[in-house]
């Protein structure tokens, strides 16, 4: 590579549990039914050091690759099929890819590696190198066009903040797509404190629900209902005993009647689900219960004849399709949802070379609203 030539820098995981090194690839080419974006933003998340230490099986990962899947970029170059994205535009990258000949075959840039042979050829070829480059190659269809005038000028967003999407449509695929929320329901949350179970809360109430945050720091959850200042946002202390919490959330519905939905954000580094015991309790005839996390234990907490006797629906969520993040993204455009330091984000971002400060900040600080960020 010529000394005058543009540079593509890069973070490669070498190993499980190796420091990431930096290295100088060349800007890949557009080709087509491809993008090439100049990365501005990507989402550092709070368990990131556990995948890179392989400690997150679920995650399904083989170094080495470039790691951390992918956020808000400026286009730099696009294939020959592409009809509207140009060169500068400011596009949002959905980091979830779908195998073009088989829609059940997925995984995520960069972070995970999906199951069986066939996404594990797909996550070893073209979309295996996250977001830790300056450069990236994506699918055309995962470029999402933003309104920069009415996102950045207009609302004051940057890319830092705008990043958050990837958050943001993994929380509405769950209670937009699988929950299928409407107005004046009732929705419980847990855990609520962390990235995805916050941003739920979010949209749950945007759409028109009654909300009931689930958490064991009391501390914690008075912040949220402070920060958010909705009248319709309520919480609940857990804790741990299953009579006493199924009656503090009950207690919480409209007319102490129940509620129509229960959201679950246990996380992957946790061995079973929190609070599925109490939680699917307070469910009327016909409630949803959608599955959210990460976690690999069992569904041991339901009572499977009262779930048949009420007509219960256990679902899964995992990110959304794209007609859900584009009403996500037309939320947060015309200012139903506010994601800015106006309603409480904070963001702090870092280059390539503050890598691992970046971890440790994510692994420390983050959670709902409170976001470490890759500027590479």
């Amino acid at each position: 590579m010529g000394s005058n030539a543009p540079k593509n820098l890069a973070l490669r995981l070498p190993a499980f549990g190796a420091p990431l090194e930096k290295i100088e690839l060349p800007i890949p080419e557009a080709t087509t039914g491809t993008v090439v974006t100049r990365v501005l933003a990507a989402p550092v998340v709070p368990y990131t050091h556990l995948a890179h230490d392989g400690k997150l099986p679920q995650l399904n990962l083989e170094p080495p690759l470039i790691p951390n899947s992918a956020g808000i970029g400026r286009v730099h170059a696009v294939g020959p099929d592409a009809v509207r994205l140009k060169p500068g535009d400011l596009v949002y990258v959905k980091a979830q890819v779908q195998a073009r000949d088989d829609p059940n075959t997925k995984i995520v840039i960069g972070h995970i590696g999906g199951s069986g042979p066939r996404a594990k050829k797909l996550m070893q070829g073209e979309w295996k190198d996250g977001a830790f480059q300056q450069y990236q190659k994506v699918p055309l269809e995962n470029c999402y066009l933003l309104n920069e005038n009415r996102l950045c000028r207009e609302l004051g967003y940057d890319a830092a903040v705008l990043q958050s999407l990837t958050m943001y449509a993994i929380s509405a695929g769950a209670i937009i797509e699988a929950a299928d929320l409407k107005p004046s329901e009732t929705i419980v949350i847990g855990p609520s404190g962390g990235t995805f179970g916050g941003l739920a809360v979010e949209i749950a109430l945007a759409l028109g629900a009654n909300v009931i945050a689930l958490g064991r720091n009391d501390e914690k959850l008075a912040a949220m209902q402070k920060t958010i200042n909705h009248p319709r946002l309520q919480y609940v202390v857990m804790s741990g005993d299953d009579e006493v919490d199924q009656r503090a959330i009950i207690d919480k519905t409209p007319d102490a009647a129940g509620a129509e939905v229960y959201n679950d954000w246990t996380p992957g580094e946790l061995p079973s689900p929190l609070y599925l015991s109490a939680a699917s309790r307070v469910l009327k005839c016909e409630g949803r219960i959608v599955l959210s996390g990460g976690t690999m234990g069992g569904l041991g907490g339901i009572n499977y004849a009262e779930a048949v006797y009420k007509d219960l629906q256990i679902l899964a969520k995992w990110v959304c399709h794209r007609k859900t993040l584009e009403q996500l993204i037309n939320m947060i455009t015309q200012g139903q949802l506010k994601i800015g330091a106006e309603s409480g984000t904070i963001t702090k971002s870092f280059t390539l070379d503050q890598a691992d400060e970046a971890k440790e900040y994510a692994r420390k600080y983050g959670g709902w609203r409170h976001y470490a960020v890759m500027s590479p």
